[in-house]
């Protein structure tokens, strides 16, 4: 029996050690001092009643200092019904909490948490000497196989808002594509060799019929 209860004490402490609560406070945006008025942990919240708070008519600010710069991730000119709360956390690559955000649906009952894997649209490199620097080091790397550069093209992705919405948005993003590196006579000889052959040809005529 001593082993059993070791392995649930065990168990417990593992599980309240790993889990990590998120406190919350609302703040007003003209005040210093802030007041707590619930917490998520578990995927779960619980909050306070605020109604003694009297929030009417200000603007204020719903943050928590658990999550690094997210002390004010939602912005209010009124009290809301918190009770239609949702509560949205943004994870990153490690599955870490990196962002929160605040949304309402009138259809609750309760508030809510809700998980969303956060998407990170391709950053353009906007920085000419790098680009420059990079082709390089790709001609290098190359030797005798073919010459690439990279250029911008535009592309439609889709991502989650702070509300949560699936939203479409356009950004650029950097391709490789081959580099013609024939001469101008190379590339234009169509429009100058036969041009050419025919002058050469109607001279010589006349020269002969002479």
């Amino acid at each position: 029996m001593s082993s059993i209860l070791q392995f649930i004490i065990v168990t417990i402490l593992i599980s309240v050690v790993s889990s990590k609560r998120i406190n919350l406070f609302i703040k007003p945006i003209d005040q210093v001092t802030s007041d707590p008025i619930g917490f998520i942990e578990n995927d779960a919240v619980y909050l306070m009643d605020v109604a003694d708070l009297q929030l009417e008519n200000q603007a204020y600010c719903i943050g928590t200092k658990d999550i690094h710069n997210n002390e004010c991730f939602s912005y209010q000119s009124n009290a809301p019904n918190l009770t239609q709360a949702v509560f949205n956390l943004f994870l990153d690559g490690d599955g870490d909490i990196s962002r929160i955000s605040l949304s309402f649906d009138d259809k609750l009952a309760k508030p809510q948490v809700k998980k969303r894997k956060q998407v990170i649209a391709a950053q353009p490199n906007l920085n000419p000497d790098s680009l420059k620097k990079q082709r390089e080091e790709q001609q290098k790397k190359a030797g005798d196989g073919p010459v690439v550069e990279k250029v911008k093209q535009k592309k439609l992705i889709k991502e989650i808002d702070d509300n949560g919405v699936e939203v479409t948005r356009e950004i650029e993003e950097e391709v490789e594509v081959p580099v013609d590196d024939r001469s101008w006579i190379q590339k234009n000889w169509m429009y100058v060799v036969p041009p050419l052959l025919i002058f050469m040809l109607a001279g010589g005529g006349n020269e002969q019929s002479r």
